[in-house]
């Protein structure tokens, strides 16, 4: 494996499929926590621990909430990208339903994930495709772009549906090849 340490030069991402189960979740974050490590990236102990915590809330919601997948295809699929400064990470499932964010029950076990994801990703949204949706977040947090437990200075929210060019090698079905695009949603507040 080779170690860039030159992030503003080339883009590191990786892939693994989950299964459709209870243990996905924690699967997903030992696996991210490895790939990370991997990279021999700067972060800070608070920001592995967010990233750790919102793979864990994403791929819960996906494996409790999407439509069972298609037989004979990949359960859920999660990509982790690191830029310039920022970790990107998406998880894919076979459904189309995009998530929707409740008012969180602080009694209840559970309701509370895309809350969570709100509150500490810097990014975060949710784009149809061909072979069902992602649902992905980012945060700014290599090359000093924060320092720890400082607050992103402006949070964006992003909902696509299909559209562009067909799913190829090139641009796989989920997520696409290029980095995220994103757009403020008209109702957000910094």
């Amino acid at each position: 494996m080779t170690v860039v340490s030159d992030l503003t030069s080339r883009r590191l991402s990786g892939w693994c499929d989950l299964p459709c189960s209870p243990i996905a979740p924690s699967i997903a974050r030992r696996w991210v926590s490895a790939m990370l490590a991997s990279w021999d990236l700067s972060l800070c102990a608070a920001d592995e621990a967010t990233i750790a915590e919102l793979t864990s809330e994403l791929v819960t919601n996906a494996v409790q909430h999407a439509a069972a997948p298609a037989r004979g295809s990949s359960d859920i699929s999660i990509n982790v990208r690191v830029g310039d400064t920022t970790v990107w990470l998406a998880v894919c499932d076979p459904d189309p339903t995009l998530p929707t964010q409740r008012t969180p029950d602080f009694f209840s076990e559970s309701g509370r994930g895309l809350f969570l994801v709100e509150a500490q990703a810097d990014q975060w949204g949710a784009v149809q495709h061909e072979a069902g949706k992602y649902v992905w977040f980012s945060l700014e947090c290599l090359g000093g772009a924060r320092r720890a437990g400082e607050a992103p200075l402006a949070r964006t929210f992003a909902v696509r549906s299909p559209s562009g060019p067909t799913n190829t090698k090139e641009n796989p079905p989920c997520p696409p090849s290029s980095f995220p695009m994103t757009s403020t949603a008209p109702d957000r507040t910094a």
